[in-house]
């Protein structure tokens, strides 16, 4: 891992956690200077898309070469952040997601729906239409034995009727919303991808709009598929990879919650895979240590809270080398 920096973002994308990666680049620049290279460890649910474009444009302002170690789950704005690397490493758990924006809905608490449903029910409402229309005019034509003109104006009524109803629920004013927030993501991936050139040619039009679901999976096949450099984990961050993956699938770290960063550069003097990986299982275990804290109680680090779209999140506190176990999981969303 040499002339490289490493950091690890585990839980939501959030404006919190930018201020925390900024703020980790910030330190690691005034105490040891800042190397070419940065491997960033992340797992996510997603959050915050203006906040995973931020904490890509960090990295891209402050590192020649950025490599995304994808531990775990790395979904929605997750991606992005992963669209701004230069090189992807995905483990056999690692998965990466759609990058179609998530919209609240005005009459359901807490309830989200995907950007893409309202096009996606016009496109489907198009095919309906089409394919009814089709099927009356050759009904009406062949089994009545009148005019195609007649049997045409026939169809066009009764497909009306049966399409008009559907398409009367779609608000234009919503639909131009959701157009909108779709925006978001392409214009986002653009400029991050125009830094690392990382995507292939159509892949981020395939990664908004080309899955089925928001939850889709994305694996380290299918990443092959859409980016040019995707790699298995090996040396520190096979490392890394092995000890934070196993923490995270038996739940001693939480990805939906409150994100925290951490500075996990090695020191300079560890340079074999034994001192390295003894440095990450020490990381972790320190981590452990602070697991049954509540997360508000500790000692602030001089960063002040940021609110954002969820309430009040109070800064996690920045330590050098390890990243905690599983927080109280009070603020779930």
């Amino acid at each position: 891992m040499k002339d490289t920096d490493v950091y690890v973002y585990v839980g939501d994308v959030h404006r919190t956690g930018h201020l925390e990666i900024t703020n980790a680049i910030k330190n690691r620049k005034k105490e040891y200077g800042l190397q070419k290279n940065v491997l960033f460890c992340v797992a996510t649910y997603g959050g915050d898309p203006s906040a995973g474009y931020r904490i890509g444009r960090a990295l891209q302002h402050n590192y020649e070469h950025i490599t995304v170690l994808v531990v775990g789950p790395c979904k929605s704005a997750g991606t992005l952040m992963a669209v701004a690397a230069h090189k992807l490493m995905i483990g056999d758990m690692g998965e990466l997601g759609p990058l179609d924006i998530q919209l609240k809905k005005n009459d359901e608490i807490g309830e989200l729906s995907s950007g893409l449903v309202i096009a996606t029910a016009i496109d489907e409402i198009k095919e309906c239409a089409i394919s009814t229309f089709r099927s009356y005019i050759l009904d009406i034509k062949y089994r009545n034995q009148i005019s195609t003109k007649m049997s045409a104006d026939i169809a066009a009524k009764l497909t009306e009727a049966i399409i008009s109803p559907m398409a009367s629920q779609i608000d234009p004013i919503k639909l131009g919303e959701h157009q909108r927030a779709m925006n978001i993501a392409l214009s986002y991936g653009d400029r991050l991808n125009n830094h690392s050139q990382n995507l292939k040619e159509s892949s981020l039009g395939k990664l908004i709009a080309g899955y089925p679901a928001h939850g889709f999976v994305i694996d380290r096949k299918e990443a092959r598929e859409l980016f040019k450099n995707v790699e298995s984990p090996t040396d520190y961050a096979g490392s890394l990879y092995e000890v934070l993956g196993e923490k995270i699938s038996n739940g001693e770290i939480s990805i939906s919650d409150l994100p925290i960063v951490r500075d996990f550069t090695p020191k300079p003097d560890e340079t074999t895979n034994a001192e390295e990986e003894a440095h990450v299982n020490s990381g972790i275990q320190e981590g452990d240590e602070i697991s049954d804290q509540d997360p508000r109680g500790a000692e602030p680090s001089g960063d002040e809270s940021v609110q954002g779209g969820d309430g009040e999140h109070a800064q996690a506190e920045q330590t050098t080398g390890t990243v905690p176990a599983e927080q109280p999981d009070e603020n779930t969303r």
